[in-house]
């Protein structure tokens, strides 16, 4: 039990930590791809998509967690309740962000002639594939034996509902991104 607790604390650091560098470093240098392509956009304005939101909320709530982990390491109750429901919210978008790339943009990326992997190099490793899965990880194996209720998996909806507006208005309506 303590090597879980341990496993979960110096998982969510690594989450916090590499989240803050590479959001970071996209911010001023770009994505690979968007430096590869030569980007639509000025790299600061990424800061308005999904990937990087959904990253910045997962990196809080796990530096969140780690703290409350290290804090509570030997109490019975590791996590308290509602910190499990934010880690599910969390995790779940940023999962979303993982599928999304790995099923949908890295694929249209490959049949336009581009690089498929081009969408997981560089600071995307982090942001679209390996903190995901090691959130998603950490949630389902490490943080504690409560149970998502029903309420907990439909506000793991709720970061998508919220983007899906202004994503919809500038995409679909305004065409300006």
């Amino acid at each position: 039990d303590k090597v879980k607790k341990r496993l979960f604390i110096a998982s969510n650091l690594f989450i916090f930590i590499t989240t803050i560098i590479t959001v970071t470093i996209t911010l001023v240098f770009g994505s690979w791809a968007t430096r590869k392509d030569g980007g639509p956009f000025e790299y600061w304005q990424h800061i308005v998509t999904f990937t990087i939101l959904s990253n910045i909320f997962l990196g809080i709530i796990a530096g969140v967690s780690a703290c409350i982990g290290l804090y509570r390491f030997k109490s019975k109750e590791f996590l308290p309740k509602q910190l499990s429901t934010w880690y599910l919210i969390a995790a779940t978008s940023a999962v979303l962000t993982c599928l999304t790339v790995l099923f949908f943009l890295a694929p249209a990326r490959a049949v336009s002639g581009r690089d498929y992997f081009d969408m997981v190099l560089g600071p995307m490793f982090f942001l679209h594939f390996f903190n995901p899965i090691l959130a998603a990880t950490m949630y389902i194996f490490f943080s504690g034996t409560k149970k998502a209720t029903m309420r907990d998996r439909l506000l793991s909806l709720l970061p998508f509902v919220i983007y899906s507006i202004p994503y919809l208005i500038c995409v679909v309506a305004l065409h300006v991104w």
